[in-house]
């Protein structure tokens, strides 16, 4: 009788850890199906490829409660399997596995610029646990081995920016969700415009992708690029471009070398410099698609096709004789606040009478400074 209470009580510890480590597998599996799908698209963006991860996303604002469970069931797991008599092998390589999950699937947004370096030893102790598990004979061994480095490789070359120096332009209609593609932060002015742009119902949640707005603001959205939107403004660092401008009133160019204009907002700003025409006369991008009413509303200004808000409140209309006239390049265009400034590209907005007599001057004054900051 005793004998087959020790076999019942090891048969029960040993299912018992069976159990846990499986469900701590399928706890653990959302946060690393996420890491992986991200990482896919992204992958798959810098040869052109566009795709949406959307169907699922929702769930991963409950990805913290998906990970602790699986930690939990892991715990489980360990536990029953130090409690067994003889130890299983099975269970020791679904350990391994549910470890190396737990590690790739860290949803902690403190621990972004490390993902990296988790998600290379959490995927080697999942995938050695799983070679463990499947006893897989030499020849699928070096297989998984050549495909895994081959796949490893591809990934180091594209965070090194490797494929850049190719002349692949990496896309920018995916980002990782944990690393941004810059070193730069969002502004306060940008915080509070990506919350009205993705969050319109302040529940905290990213309309679009489902996930929590201040993970997609950290990973560098001011628009959510997980949607099909083509005309969503692009991750902070997805291009870094310079065009030179001037604004005049009445005849008057506006100075834009103010400490209070400089770097109001990561997207496009002016910069300071020690040559002050040069800082009031060219714009700065740092994303793909930025349009440039940002730019304007980051000062405190507004620009529509109508009308152009200074920062003192007073607002100038097509009225009275006088009107708001946009040029690009020397030509003639019905507006500029929607539009998405090319490299070196010459913009002018000038607001005085219908038949400025001055008007040629004004856009032969338009600098040649962006060219001495594009690299």
């Amino acid at each position: 009788m005793r004998a087959q209470a020790l076999v019942l009580k090891s048969r029960l510890l040993g299912g018992g850890g069976t159990a846990s480590g499986v469900l701590g597998g399928i706890g653990s599996i959302h946060n690393v199906c996420h890491s992986l799908c991200v990482t896919v698209v992204s992958i798959l963006a810098i040869f052109g490829i566009t795709t949406s991860i959307l169907p699922l996303m929702f769930l991963q604002t409950y990805q913290m409660y998906f990970w602790i469970g699986a930690l939990v069931f892991t715990a489980l797991s360990f536990y029953f399997y130090l409690k067994q008599k003889r130890l299983v092998t099975r269970d020791r390589n679904l350990l391994l596995i549910n470890g190396g999950l737990l590690l790739f699937g860290l949803p902690f947004l403190q621990l972004a610029d490390y993902m990296d370096f988790f998600r290379f030893i959490g995927g080697s102790l999942a995938l050695f646990g799983l070679i463990l598990l499947s006893k897989l004979n030499i020849q699928s061994l070096l297989f998984v081995i050549v495909i895994g480095g081959f796949l490893t490789n591809q990934y180091f070359m594209y965070r090194m920016g490797i494929f850049d120096k190719m002349g692949t332009q990496p896309g920018s209609t995916a980002a990782s969700a944990m690393k941004p593609l810059s070193q730069m932060k969002l502004t306060p002015f940008d915080v509070v415009l990506a919350k009205e742009r993705m969050d319109k119902n302040n529940d905290g949640v990213c309309d679009v992708c489902g996930m929590s707005i201040d993970q997609c603001i950290s990973s560098g959205q001011i628009d959510c690029n997980m949607g099909n939107n083509p005309q969503a403004i692009g991750v902070l660092g997805s291009q870094h471009i310079h065009a030179d401008f001037k604004v005049y009133v009445n005849g008057r160019a506006l100075t834009f070398a103010k400490p209070d204009y400089y770097m109001k907002s990561s997207f496009m700003h002016v910069d300071a410099s020690q040559n002050t025409e040069d800082a009031s006369s060219v714009l700065h991008m740092h994303a793909k698609k930025v349009p440039l009413w940002l730019f304007f509303r980051s000062l405190g200004m507004n620009l529509s096709k109508e009308s152009l808000t200074l920062a003192d409140g007073q607002v100038l209309k097509n009225e009275n004789g006088k009107q708001l006239k946009f040029y690009l390049n020397g030509q003639k265009v019905d507006e500029l606040g929607d539009y998405s400034f090319q490299p070196l590209d010459k913009l002018l907005i000038s607001y005085g009478p219908e038949n400025d007599s001055d008007l040629q001057k004004q856009i032969n004054s338009v600098t040649n400074f962006a060219k001495d900051h594009q690299k």
